[in-house]
């Protein structure tokens, strides 16, 4: 029997090389004579670095940098040399996790340290960047200068995009390529916009996500105004923070969907034609999931071929007909009526394991 297992993380409890590892002894030890292949999975969100690193070849690079809100840290990204590619995940240094949650707050936090690792890579002579974040703070590290009304220089941050009336970009532009992982459409600024969809759960309040919406209509305006170039509608514009925007003005900007990303580096299309069987999974299978997610896209791959699909997950929120019409065979849940969600987190290993031992002597069966 040949089984591919391509899972996604479990967020807050294992990542992708750790799910594919539990649920490979797990088969192995109810069938000893299984072919297996492992594919660990990332959309555009965390440990897209990672994932995209083991395809990839690339050797990690540590450089010093600053946190959100510009204190020093040290951070890494991904760099091949030979390809002159650099992988870099915003989160290492723009993320949430590295703030307090009374420290989160968008009109203050900037992407500027996401830019010192990006200029870091420009300098080891990078002609692509592949990301999954973009901001002003971004900008503002590679030499861009924005002024307010009085001329004055402002620091690039959510609360001055609305001030922002001169963009002053630097002598030389580097001549580089971003592709930004990117698994919305959201627009950029409005009702489904980056600051009404995202801004609250990195601390905004209402004020605050009015305040950020009013400057990214503004931002997008001054663009259109200096360089041409119209950002606002372009789907995707308002995803990784919305202001993916400002690169798109500036920069050749691919914005590329982070599943098919690590997709396609993966080789696991070569793959799945013999397969008897696909093991994915991820931590919450829900609507979410049904837009171009990682068990998604594997589900609809394997569809192609007839393969049956399982999914483990922590807890599901899909019922039986969208789970079928997902393509999925069969889903098997970590929480349970026995297991609460936070003993599901705390013993993610353990009783994913045991859920994809129970599972495969009942596959075989059939």
């Amino acid at each position: 029997m040949n089984i591919i297992i391509a899972p996604d993380k479990f967020k807050g409890s294992l990542t992708s090389f750790e799910a594919c590892e539990i649920i490979a002894q797990a088969f192995k030890q109810v069938d000893s004579s299984v072919e297996l292949s492992l594919f660990p999975m990332a959309d555009g969100g965390d440990g897209f670095a990672q994932v995209m690193k083991h395809y990839r070849d690339t050797d990690t690079v540590d450089c010093k940098t600053v946190d959100p809100l510009e204190r020093k840290i040290n951070a890494s990204y991904q760099w091949n040399a030979t390809k002159q590619i650099a992988i870099i995940e915003m989160a290492v240094a723009s993320g949430l996790t590295l703030l307090k949650d009374e420290e989160r707050d968008p009109l203050r936090t900037s992407t500027f340290g996401t830019g010192l690792l990006i200029k870091d890579a420009i300098k080891k002579g990078a002609r692509q960047i592949i990301t999954n974040d973009a901001g002003t703070g971004i900008l503002s590290s590679l030499g861009f200068q924005f002024n307010d009304a009085n001329n004055k220089s402002l620091k690039a941050c959510g609360e001055n995009l609305l001030n922002i009336e001169t963009i002053i970009p630097p002598q030389v532009i580097p001549d580089i390529t971003f592709a930004i992982a990117c698994d919305v459409q959201n627009s950029l600024y409005g009702p489904k916009g980056a600051a009404y969809v995202y801004a609250r759960q990195k601390g905004a309040n209402d004020e605050a996500i009015k305040l950020l919406d009013d400057g990214l209509k503004h931002f997008a305006a001054i663009l259109e105004q200096q360089t041409g170039h119209d950002v606002a509608d372009i789907p995707g514009a308002g995803a990784a923070g919305g202001i993916a925007a400002g690169l798109m003005a500036f920069f050749n900007v691919q914005l590329k969907s982070g599943v098919h990303m690590v997709i396609d580096a993966s080789g696991i299309k070569s793959r799945i034609a013999g397969a008897d069987l696909l093991a994915t999974g991820e931590g919450k299978i829900d609507e979410q999931t049904l837009s171009g997610k990682v068990v998604s896209e594997l589900a609809s791959l394997a569809l192609r071929y007839n393969i049956p699909v399982a999914a483990f997950c922590g807890t599901v929120e899909l019922n039986n007909s969208q789970a079928s019409k997902l393509g999925l065979r069969f889903v098997e849940t970590l929480v349970s009526s026995s297991v609460t969600k936070e003993e599901a987190i705390n013993n993610a290993r353990q009783i994913l394991a045991d859920k994809a031992r129970e599972f495969l002597k009942k596959f075989i069966a059939k």
